[in-house]
């Protein structure tokens, strides 16, 4: 193995690797080496906001992964999709640009973490980003990240809006500034027609620095510790064995599933879990890999009785229009997620804020599929935002080329039922309100025989998956649950950081992408050393 010495050494170019690699090569005397195990994102179809389905199906960016038989989804194995190329899964995403309620922040604070409330973390989300319609309490408008308003002209689009204030929902205007939820014009990672991943915000413009190395198709085997001490990175760089000696930090990016298996194949975990693979302890931290969540999902489909659903237009000729429209022109259908209005609710009176979540399409598709499906009607995604159910992601031998068991657990705490069969009725009532009236057709999912708690639960069941958000495998905290300190240090070694969303103490009701960034550009002023944004308090009071 060849050896060569950096200063910070950052395993995966995702969502928050290429934030950390940008901000730490601000400092022209700091050497930053970037690993990523895919390659260059240079596939049209990651580009083309239309084609993302395709990018998440593309098995040469993608890393493959899925569950073990889910006890409570009827034994199913469901797919996880994780990017494997520049970006990482902001690549391959949907491109939905949620933040979160202020409550979530504000909940990791009380549990133990002062430093990660609304008010903390609401500066590093306007620095983050550039936000379309400017600049102002809540929101940035000079960050690397940019993101757009959906234009949401189509009559399913603007019958949805309607419909929630008929419901008795509020509609907000920004539901990532002061008014968190209700109805609302979605927002998109995308500039000028093209997804907006962090490679192309935060990466590409610094590639030229000299004082930062990337290096793609390096798949890293392990960390190598002196002691307790984490002071290089083992790889294979296009097959070839390689090593890299870290002379401050090395800083795992590599997200919920990579991020825990890398730490365990390093020998940080619980101790009998790697003696039964014969990996020499380097700290017991039983927490690694544990805790994981995610947002389950249902698809609540209609038919409409008008010729209005975007399928329409998806035909194989219409797909041919479409991708050639935006090849050439950056306009048309090809710059559209089709996810262009939400809305975040509670699924009863007794939940203390919105605890649910729409992604209104006007189609209807089954996202989970090995292949596009697009059908005519509208469909509302439904997701569970703060679930109970854990699970968690464990080795299944030492060979770090051999993907890892991963369960969710989905379903397995009573309280996520409850949510989601009321979320489903919820969802009913909103259908039923006058501006669907002209457009409505039948129920397609459930089907409108399916009535009872019992059924509408064994229809999740047969048919939930995953919204694509996993967290918390690597928490940061204080107690025996935690991996991380409140800066992403690993407990009980020295040099050693995870920053992705494995070290969220829990799921935050968004879309995990802006939540990710901003964890990254948070601690990427800790690393660095830097004096902390102020808490923004008085717009975080005002917020809702």
């Amino acid at each position: 193995m060849a050896g060569r010495s950096y200063d910070y050494i950052v395993i995966g170019a995702g969502s928050a690797g290429c934030v950390i690699a940008n901000r730490l090569t601000e400092d022209a005397g700091v050497r930053v080496l970037l690993l990523e195990a895919g390659g260059q994102d240079s596939s049209m179809f990651i580009h083309m906001p239309a084609s993302a389905a395709i990018a998440a199906r593309d098995p040469r960016i993608t890393w493959g992964y899925n569950t073990d038989p889910e006890p409570h989804l009827d034994d199913r194995s469901i797919q996880e999709v994780r990017g494997r190329v520049l970006g990482g899964s902001s690549s391959v995403n949907g491109m939905v640009a949620n933040r979160g309620n202020p409550r979530d922040y504000d909940g990791w604070a009380a549990g133990g973490l002062p430093t990660w409330s609304y008010a903390h973390v609401l500066p590093y989300f306007r620095k983050m980003e550039t936000f379309d319609r400017g600049a102002d309490d809540w929101r940035g408008g000079a960050g690397p990240q940019h993101i757009e308003t959906c234009p949401a002209t189509n009559p399913l689009d603007q019958a949805f809006l309607a419909s929630g204030p008929q419901a008795g929902y509020q509609r907000t205007e920004d539901q990532n500034g002061r008014q968190h939820e209700g109805f609302h014009v979605a927002q998109r990672f995308t500039r000028n027609g093209r997804r907006w991943s962090t490679a192309a915000g935060y990466l590409r413009p610094v590639l030229g620095r000299n004082n930062l190395t990337l290096e793609i198709q390096a798949h890293v085997q392990r960390v190598v510790f002196d002691g307790k001490r984490a002071v290089a990175v083992e790889y294979r760089h296009q097959g070839v064995a390689t090593r890299a000696e870290a002379e401050r930090e090395v800083i795992l990016c590599g997200g919920t599933i990579n991020s825990p298996q890398t730490l365990l194949l390093s020998g940080v975990g619980d101790a009998q879990h790697l003696s039964e693979h014969e990996i020499p302890v380097v700290a017991h931290v039983p927490a690694v890999g544990r805790h994981l969540e995610d947002h389950l999902i249902v698809p609540i489909q209609y038919s409409t009785s008008k010729p209005v659903s975007v399928a329409r237009k998806l035909s194989r000729l219409g797909r041919w229009r479409t991708g050639l429209e935006w090849l050439l022109f950056k306009k048309g259908l090809g710059t559209t997620n089709f996810c262009e209005t939400g809305c975040f609710f509670r699924s009863s009176d007794d939940i203390a804020f919105a605890n649910i979540q729409h992604e209104f399409y006007p189609l209807c598709a089954n996202m989970g599929s090995d292949e596009s499906n697009f059908a005519e009607g509208f469909m509302f995604s439904m997701g569970i935002m703060r679930p109970g159910s854990q699970g968690r992601v464990k080795l299944v031998n030492a060979d770090p080329s051999t993907h890892p068991s991963i369960r969710f657990n989905y379903l397995e705490a009573q309280d996520d039922c409850r949510q989601m069969i009321d979320g489903v009725r919820k969802t009913r009532e909103m259908v039923h309100q006058k501006a669907w009236d002209e457009l409505r057709g039948t129920e397609l999912t459930p089907g409108e025989q399916t009535q009872t708690d019992e059924e509408i639960l064994a229809w999740i069941r047969s048919i939930g998956s995953t919204e694509y958000h996993p967290c918390s495998t690597c928490r940061m905290g204080t107690d025996e649950g935690s991996v991380t300190d409140a800066e992403g240090r690993v407990h009980d070694v020295e040099g050693l950081r995870v920053v992705d969303a494995s070290i969220m103490p829990s799921n935050v009701t968004a879309n995990l992408n802006a939540p990710v960034i901003m964890i990254a550009e948070k601690i990427a002023d800790a690393i660095a050393g830097r004096t902390p944004l102020a808490p923004l308090e008085d717009a975080a009071r005002r917020a809702a």
